[in-house]
């Protein structure tokens, strides 16, 4: 299985951009994963939020195209704690799929088509989150998830 994790525009502060490198290096040596980031809209006073939501997700769309599955991270998706993460994962390596895109969304989140398209919509919190700051809390979780599936000493209930 591979992940492919799919954010949009890049990100803005460094010291999480650094936080999500360091998780990224722990989580290649579980599973091969690759990070596509999708160019993000200008977010102008007279914008429409609906608009710029459905430009992003098109871009995701064309991007993810039909292979692998998709899951989608949004806060009205299902919420799973960090030992249901890991069965989660283990679900889709049972079910033998080669890819498996996660998506976050930008600041404005994703579009309705998006959420229809997915395969599943998990949350990682209720909360809104910054996009920023739900790209670091994600990578965490699949890393501190392969951790369990493993049995390395991580993670602790």
């Amino acid at each position: 299985m591979q992940l492919q994790l799919v954010f949009v525009g890049k990100t803005a502060l460094s010291p999480i951009d650094a936080a999500i490198d360091r998780y990224l290096e722990r989580l290649v040596h579980f599973v091969p994963t690759r990070v596509h980031h999708v160019k993000a809209e200008k977010i102008l006073p007279k914008a429409r939020e609906a608009r710029i939501r459905e430009k992003e997700s098109d871009r995701i769309l064309d991007l993810v195209g039909k292979e692998g599955s998709l899951i989608v991270w949004d806060r009205r998706g299902r919420a799973l704690d960090s030992v249901g993460l890991a069965g989660f994962l283990q679900q889709l390596v049972d079910r033998g799929g080669s890819k498996v895109w996660m998506v976050t969304g930008g600041p404005l989140g994703v579009s309705p088509r998006l959420l229809d398209a997915a395969d599943s919509v998990l949350s990682l919190s209720r909360m809104t989150l910054p996009h920023d700051l739900a790209r670091l809390v994600l990578v965490e979780q699949l890393y501190r998830a392969y951790t369990i599936l493993r049995g390395v000493p991580y993670h602790n209930e």
